[in-house]
């Protein structure tokens, strides 16, 4: 009972806010790693923690972004424990991208992080990670006439971001996760000024935020989740916050960088995720996860803007020989 409370609480919170505003995601990448991750303190038994298992995890996104362009990305995960308190998360997806103006695909940016968890102290177990998402491309890939795209069909920020972040879990009740991202190192090469010598509405159109040569400023994310959650299957959910800090920056025509005015602010989506654990000892864990905003910033010249992002995988855990089910 005190589980569902905790749970509903959690959705109370989220719902008093639907009619403050709107947009999309706006996840740089932060939310999906460590102890920032939803449901991250997640154990087989009251003894065995995920964390402490080496993890493959195989996933597809899907999800809708600007003027309805389809994205897909397939990814793959690494968790690996290092020691009793500290594990390595990896990961790296595909990402592609189909919508009016073109059809790309590219491998996406590449995310490191460690992470050191404290498992529970009076009742709260705390995780604190650090890491990298390492942009594998410049975020310069132009259509078939040769020109720049909007940030939401370029696989990569072209930067690498430095994320922090620290999160609680009291009992398996609820939990707490703060987060900042912070690109350190920009080589961002887009070419998207709306402007094109051939006249085509669909590609000057205005939807699509300039961002030429992107200077993106940082993020913040919070989460606060509840959790009904058994040795064989789970839920957990609550509202996922971003705030931008700073609007960025873009080059114009005149190669002089401007302001992307009204691309700060908040951004809350409703999340969730549920797991399902199959095999006599739980070494396989099906899951799935789900988003969608309530609350958005006007611009996202970053191309992080989501209508909606669903996405299941599947987990394998080695070293998992603890029998769970008869």
């Amino acid at each position: 009972m005190k589980h569902l409370s905790a749970f509903c609480l959690s959705v109370a919170m989220s719902l008093g806010v639907l009619n403050a505003g709107a947009q999309g995601s706006a996840d740089p990448g932060l939310s999906a790693i460590g102890g920032l991750r939803s449901a991250a303190g997640l154990a087989f038994d009251a003894e065995n923690f995920e964390n402490d298992r080496l993890e493959l995890n195989l996933g597809h996104t899907f999800a809708k972004g600007d003027r309805d362009v389809v994205i897909n990305m397939p990814f793959a995960a690494v968790r690996i424990p290092l020691h009793e308190r500290g594990y390595l998360d990896t990961r790296l997806p595909y990402y592609a991208a189909r919508g009016e103006l073109a059809k790309i695909g590219g491998i996406g940016d590449f995310t490191v992080a460690y992470t050191h968890w404290l498992p529970y102290a009076d009742g709260f177990s705390w995780q604190f990670t650090g890491g990298l998402e390492i942009g594998l491309t410049d975020a310069s890939l132009t259509d078939g006439k040769g020109r720049g795209l909007p940030m939401v069909y370029q696989p990569g920020q072209g930067s690498t971001d430095l994320i922090l972040g620290v999160s609680a879990q009291y009992k398996d009740h609820v939990s707490f996760a703060l987060g900042y991202q912070q690109p350190i190192i920009r080589y961002n090469g887009n070419d998207y000024l709306r402007s094109s010598p051939i006249n085509e509405l669909g590609y000057s159109n205005a939807h699509y935020p300039l961002s030429r040569q992107l200077y993106r400023n940082g993020d913040l994310m919070a989460r606060v989740e509840g959790h009904l959650t058994g040795v064989r299957a789970g839920i957990s959910g609550g509202p996922l916050v971003f705030y931008h800090l700073k609007n960025d920056l873009y080059v114009d025509i005149n190669n002089k960088y401007r302001e992307s005015f009204e691309s700060n602010g908040f951004t809350m989506n409703l999340a969730g995720s549920a797991f399902y654990r199959m095999g006599r000892y739980g070494q396989w864990k099906l899951s799935m996860y789900g988003a969608f905003p309530v609350v958005e910033r006007d611009f996202s010249p970053d191309g992080t803007k989501r209508q909606w992002v669903l996405m299941p995988s599947i987990s394998y855990f080695f070293g998992q020989n603890d029998l769970l089910f008869e």
